[in-house]
């Protein structure tokens, strides 16, 4: 993508020059570029840039006798606070009211001094209008003085048509007509000279497309080491000069950032996926606190049906561990491993407890026998459980069943 510049000029001029950069590629806008044979255009035909602009990114260069340069001493703010105190620190220095005025801040301050760019406010949208309605979108609005390099010592000075455009080591820009330097820049060093010590051989490197022997002449004598430089085109010239200039287009008139369709595609598969996440935490978060407070419930029920079996023992720190110890226990006693047996080979024939389950058990030691009470759905179920013990080679006794409710009882009396 090559960058295209236009010189806007001064409001008053009816044209406008455009530039593209040399070093960039533009072959794939040859065919639009060659269609416009003159780089000098009315600005009432800006729409027959719009080919050329679409497919690369537009700057606009404005004149600085349009635009107001300042330099203001400023605290160590916030840019939004110093957005709203610069413009009254300047309204003494302003011809116009500050509330007809734009006002563009530099990024950072240079020892407490902020440079300023003030235009009028209808002027700036007017433009912005024209290039609405010619469907060209701009990058960036910078001020042609500020494309000027900051010398390391000494001036830097161009000279156009008939303006001089001034730029100091310590990155103090103005203006004036060519004819008006001489004496203005006298009466700028008079102002900043010691009485017994005057500046000589200041370094003073001017460019211009012309001659300026004549120029040169006029200055005060033995003020200033002169060096010229003759440009072929002053346009590319502040072009190649690559400085960061003060962009106009901030706060309101801050250029939006347009997404693709790849890129809106995929924020709206990172929000999706960011929310599914999100909702999965959450989930998981509330399974998690819900898991440990049943297990928290169960700790205590395992604690309240250990003291109901064994209401002897106190101060169980670990029933776990108390309850392992007595099963081993219990295996170790014949009698015991009796019941145990029995008890587990007739419960696991209780497949459905939905349709019978036990009520009540007991188990005679002696006589080796488990007895075991339970309610059956009806009486076909139970006798297919007694046929079951049975078939497994349990003895199998079965009282007399009795109704209750819509079920019915009975004892079995079970042997080994």
């Amino acid at each position: 993508m090559a960058e295209i510049t236009l010189f806007w000029g001064e409001k008053e001029q009816p044209s406008f020059i455009w530039e593209i950069s040399k070093n960039q590629d533009i072959n794939q806008n040859q065919t639009a570029i060659h269609e416009l044979e003159s780089h000098e255009i009315l600005k009432a035909d800006l729409a027959c840039l719009a080919e050329m602009a679409a497919l690369n990114t537009v700057t606009l260069v404005l004149s600085c006798k349009d635009v107001s340069c300042a330099q203001v001493e400023v605290p160590n703010k916030a840019q939004r606070l110093l957005r709203k105190a610069v413009p009254y620190m300047l309204e003494d220095e302003m011809a116009s009211s500050v509330d007809d005025l734009f006002f563009a801040l530099a990024d950072k301050s240079k020892d407490k001094l902020l440079a300023v760019r003030a235009i009028d406010r209808e002027y700036l949208e007017s433009i912005l209008e024209s290039f609405k309605q010619a469907e060209i979108k701009l990058s960036s609005i910078y001020v042609d003085i500020d494309l000027i390099k900051v010398p390391e010592e000494g001036i830097n000075l161009v000279l156009t048509s008939s303006q001089c455009l001034s730029v100091d080591s310590e990155d103090k820009r103005w203006y004036c007509h060519q004819d008006d330097f001489s004496w203005l820049i006298q009466k700028q060093i008079n102002n900043e000279a010691d009485a017994d010590e005057l500046p000589i051989a200041i370094p003073l490197d001017i460019y211009s497309e012309t001659e300026t022997d004549e120029f040169i002449h006029q200055l005060p004598v033995g003020r200033f080491a002169v060096t010229s430089h003759q440009v072929e085109n002053m346009n590319e010239f502040l072009i190649e000069q690559k400085t960061t200039p003060i962009t106009l287009l901030q706060d309101e008139y801050e250029v939006k950032k347009e997404n693709s369709q790849l890129t809106n595609f995929l924020t709206k598969v990172a929000s999706i996926a960011a929310f599914v996440l999100i909702t999965h935490l959450v989930y998981q978060g509330i399974y998690f606190y819900t898991l440990a407070e049943q297990k928290e419930q169960l700790e205590k029920q395992k604690y309240t049906l250990y003291k109901q079996a064994f209401p002897r023992e106190k101060n169980v720190r670990n029933p776990d561990k108390k309850m392992r110890v007595h099963m081993k226990s219990v295996g170790t006693q014949s009698g015991d491993a009796d019941f145990l047996a029995l008890l587990m080979s007739s419960s696991e024939l209780l497949t459905d407890l939905e349709r019978i389950y036990p009520t009540n058990i007991s188990y005679d030691g002696v006589k080796n026998e488990l007895r075991l009470d339970v309610i059956a759905s009806d009486l076909v179920v139970l006798d297919q459980y007694a046929a079951a013990l049975k078939k497994v080679g349990h003895q199998v006794e079965k009282s007399s069943e009795t109704q209750r409710g819509e079920g019915y009882s009975s004892r079995l009396t079970i042997r080994k």
